[in-house]
């Protein structure tokens, strides 16, 4: 889950649940923030599979583009420019 504040942590927006993973365990999270973009990376666990997974905000945490999948055999479709 994520929530987003640009008042100093006085409120949050509400909840997104970013993996909306049903078969795998969302572990090892990792948030970076520049400006209004904002990357969460993570992994997606379970018995077969270790995969490593991302997403991008450019709006200050108010949406999200679609999780891309990290791994070595993955395909990113997405390009973000940190400035």
């Amino acid at each position: 889950m994520f929530r987003a504040s640009t008042d100093g942590g006085v409120t949050f927006t509400d909840k997104i649940n970013l993996s909306n993973s049903t078969d795998a365990e969302s572990q090892n999270l990792q948030i970076a923030a520049d400006n209004d973009i904002v990357i969460v990376t993570w992994w997606e666990r379970n018995a077969t599979s270790n995969e490593p997974v991302a997403a991008i905000s450019t709006d200050n945490g108010t949406t999200f583009a679609p999780i891309m999948k990290l791994a070595a055999n993955g395909n990113c479709r997405h390009t973000v420019v940190l400035q």
